[in-house]
């Protein structure tokens, strides 16, 4: 699990809301909580764009693959936000850049029979399978792992006392865990926030609501 924290977001914003919607009974409580849901919203859609933009997967994979807890704390001119997501590692051939390449026939002493889908089959370790997580990086060699179909899927296994073993990458809650992919969510998060309380108070002075 990952936590992306938003530390006293906006004080001077909350200061300036609690003074223009004194005079409106429950005019802040609701303005605050409209602009806290909007940011929120505004976290769990970006999560994907900024992960995105550091690892090679595409953005349903991340939306399909994970979950968040929101928790805040809202004192008279502070506020503090963390979003905290969970979910399972990403096969590595879920990321971009997965290959394989070789001959089949090379090498026959490396030959070895595993268990797939429930059948003793022989595969071909020689025939290596490249991969990697990161857009800034190229494709890396995995010379002891080899492709296979397993259950529907194409995979990245490797042999470990005849059993399969898929090669994973990262979770959402790792790839969120880069200080990099988090502070950019959170910086996205707080100017959400700030921009739709203000929106929020030009709302209620106005009567619209």
């Amino acid at each position: 699990m990952s936590v992306v924290t938003v530390q006293t977001v906006g004080q001077e914003s909350l200061s300036r809301a609690e003074k223009l919607l004194a005079g409106i009974p429950g005019g802040m409580d609701r303005a605050f909580e409209s602009a806290m849901s909007r940011a929120v919203s505004h976290m769990r859609t970006d999560s994907a764009k900024v992960i995105r933009e550091r690892y090679y997967i595409t953005a349903g994979k991340v939306k399909a693959n994970h979950n968040y807890y929101v928790k805040y704390d809202y004192r008279k001119g502070a506020l503090k936000v963390e979003m905290r997501f969970s979910g399972g590692k990403f096969r590595l051939v879920d990321f971009g850049g997965f290959s394989f390449h070789g001959t089949r026939y090379e090498d026959t002493s490396r030959w070895v029979h595993v268990r797939i889908n429930g059948q003793w089959k022989t595969v071909h370790p020689n025939v290596s399978a490249r991969g990697h997580q990161l857009k800034m990086t190229l494709p890396k060699e995995f010379g002891h792992a080899f492709a296979a179909q397993v259950g529907g899927h194409t995979g990245m296994f490797e042999d470990e006392g005849g059993r399969l073993k898929e090669v994973m990458g990262s979770s959402v809650p790792q790839m969120l865990g880069n200080e990099e992919v988090s502070e950019k969510l959170g910086q996205g998060a707080m100017e959400k926030f700030e921009e739709r309380l203000e929106h929020e108070i030009l709302v209620r002075l106005n009567g619209w609501v």
